[in-house]
């Protein structure tokens, strides 16, 4: 038990000054923006290629990692879109954002101490191998779906797509560190450390811009709406990611772990902005994001527990 306490207290913790220093003038309105501007094109980037950079090119096994962990999202993400639409009565496009919110995970601010905490630096390069296709995958499919809702014709969705996935950074230091490891390129010690600097500061500076974010979020808009999400997220998503790759994939002990934890996160603020950006659902996102980032101390705490004492394998 201690030693779960020593990997997600300091994750929550730094949240949590990031939380409580946004809620002083020491920070003014935009901090977190700049610090997350930060992460989200220097230092995660440098984690990602310093993670696939140096490695021999992805096996047949990888492949079979990503299949079994997104055939879980995209079930899940399916099966809420269905009920988002069905029961809640939302548009296509407030359904799809809804999907998208319950589905994508804190995977980098949260996920990459709790992984490297519980399974060290294979089970980061692990669940950047899952991450580095998140935004690719779910991003793109929430896309197409919001703008044929909003524009008939469709027009201009692919040319949003691929410009999306052009600028955003974790592909593009995805796509080179893949080039690095395939073209077998040496990784010298002045190179490492280059790249090592600013990815170790992507987890703590993430995890205190992303409390500093959450301190502006009111809970508001239709609360069942977002518990609902926090559920499927925080509970059947991992379930699911549990059973897929372990009985159906048959993977390693240490994969599906990684696997099951990266399900169980917090909802990320990716989802959160999408809303904003297109003025759907953005009162339900933020509280969605704000309720399963609190939750997930207790959930998550228990899966580390189950998954250290080996009652799941």
């Amino acid at each position: 038990m201690a030693e779960i306490v020593t990997i997600i207290a300091p994750v929550f913790l730094i949240m949590m000054l990031g939380y409580g220093l946004g809620k002083t003038r020491l920070f003014p309105e935009g901090s977190s923006a700049v610090l997350i501007t930060f992460v989200w094109y220097v230092a995660i980037p440098a984690l990602i290629f310093r993670a696939v950079a140096p490695k021999d090119f992805p096996q047949g096994l990888e492949l079979l990692l990503l299949a079994a962990y997104y055939a879980s999202v995209f079930l899940v993400y399916g099966l809420t879109y269905v009920f988002a639409r069905a029961v809640f009565k939302l548009s296509s496009g407030e359904g799809g954002i809804f999907s998208l919110v319950t589905c994508f995970g804190n995977g980098v601010f949260v996920g990459v101490p709790i992984v490297e905490g519980l399974y060290g630096e294979e089970g980061v390069r692990l669940l950047l191998v899952i991450l580095s296709f998140h935004s690719l995958s779910l991003l793109s499919v929430t896309t197409i779906i919001v703008e044929r809702d909003l524009n008939e014709d469709g027009g201009g969705t692919a040319a949003k797509i691929f410009g999306s996935l052009r600028q955003n950074p974790i592909v593009v230091a995805l796509a080179a560190g893949l080039v690095w490891s395939a073209l077998s390129l040496p990784f010298p010690y002045w190179l490492d450390r280059l790249v090592s600097l600013p990815a170790q500061a992507a987890s703590p500076v993430g995890l205190f811009a992303a409390g500093l974010a959450l301190s502006n979020v009111r809970v508001a808009g239709n609360l069942s709406h977002s518990l609902l999400a926090v559920s499927l997220k925080l509970l059947i998503l991992p379930v699911m990611t549990f059973f897929i790759a372990r009985y159906v994939a048959g993977l390693p002990d240490l994969w599906v772990g990684v696997a099951t934890v990266a399900a169980a996160l917090p909802s990320g603020m990716i989802g959160y902005s999408f809303a904003s950006q297109y003025g759907l659902g953005t009162r339900r996102a933020a509280t969605a994001v704000l309720i399963s980032t609190v939750i997930s101390v207790f959930t998550l705490t228990g899966l580390l527990l189950l998954l250290q004492a080996d009652v799941l394998f």
